[in-house]
């Protein structure tokens, strides 16, 4: 028996699908001629489910829904494709084609130059650093290391770094990111980027200085935001939710299955987008593993009653 969270299927889809998809890209090339549309047009005659493949390409080209999902996101590693055949070669172009604009947005790949230490999408990487310090560095993050004279420390280009610093009075360790510095001497806290820059404490002291002055001490527990012209008032965490993705899991209590999918995506190696509004405001309360993205996703889709569809390795549809 399929569950509601089994791919949408055309008959068959896996063939049909990517021959929609191949055509697709292959129709954007300025080099496609009279003979190429002709072979196109008897394609499409030879089958009814070939336009209804088409056409679910089309759509979902043209989905506000997908510019909105692949304005998020990085680049992604695509392997080459096999020439064994044209079909294949299209198919690959195709992927290449829905998935330009997580080229065109990467923009952090500039800053990804700069890096020291860097992880991919769905990796976390723990490194001792110079001074005995411990960096755990999220998925889809990258940090360049400050170390010289006196001076310990780490600009955090990307992304979410948890720090467990070694004590020394004499040289304080500073995490610099976009709009200021958090500044430590011992003690284990996580900095995230993005608008402004999160930072949680679990254990020791720590402060934080927004880039144009001003500036807040937190303790254990404890949450504020930085931007470049202020710092936001401080509020409490929960550190067994807060620290989660250390232990390789995500908790979640009452969010909205926009909220879940967004935070989702940061370890998912593609865009996972959700088709309607009413289905994004489904609540979510649960812990989960990050071990798997693709069966979490599925979960996920039972719990909130929608379908997940599988259009491409690296593009996930929910739906109700």
């Amino acid at each position: 028996m399929s569950s509601r969270h089994d791919q949408e299927t055309l008959p068959s889809l896996g063939k049909i699908q990517d021959q929609a998809l191949a055509w697709f890209a292959r129709l954007q090339d300025s080099k496609t001629g009279a003979a190429d549309k002709a072979e196109f047009a008897d394609w499409l005659a030879a089958n009814p489910a070939h336009q209804t493949a088409y056409d679910r390409v089309v759509r979902l080209w043209q989905s506000p829904a997908l510019n909105a999902a692949l304005s998020q996101h990085a680049a992604i590693p695509l392997k080459p494709a096999p020439r064994r055949s044209t079909t294949p070669r299209w198919a690959a172009a195709a992927c290449v084609l829905l998935l330009s604009g997580w080229f065109l947005a990467a923009t952090d790949w500039l800053l990804r130059w700069q890096a020291d230490i860097a992880t991919v999408t769905g990796e976390q990487r723990r490194v001792t650093l110079a001074d005995g310090s411990t960096l755990i560095l999220n998925t889809d993050s990258a940090v360049k290391l400050n170390y010289a004279g006196e001076r310990r420390g780490v600009t955090l280009l990307s992304g979410e770094a948890f720090f467990e610093v070694k004590p020394d009075k004499n040289r304080p360790f500073i995490v610099t990111t976009a709009q200021g510095t958090v500044k430590v001497v011992g003690t284990r806290f996580s900095v995230k980027t993005g608008e402004a820059t999160r930072v949680d404490v679990e254990s020791g002291i720590v402060i934080c200085s927004a880039e144009q002055g001003q500036n807040r001490q937190l303790s254990v527990g404890q949450h504020t935001e930085i931007h470049t012209q202020s710092v936001a008032e401080i509020s409490a965490i929960d550190t067994g939710k807060t620290f989660a993705w250390l232990k390789g899991r995500l908790i979640f209590q009452d969010k909205t299955l926009s909220d879940v999918i967004t935070e989702l995506d940061r370890y998912h190696p593609g865009a996972i987008v959700i088709a309607d509004a009413k289905l994004a405001q489904t609540r979510i309360t649960g812990n989960f593993k990050l071990d798997d993205t693709n069966a979490l996703i599925r979960t996920l889709a039972d719990i909130a009653g929608a379908k997940s569809v599988g259009i491409s390795p690296y593009l996930t549809i929910l739906k109700s």
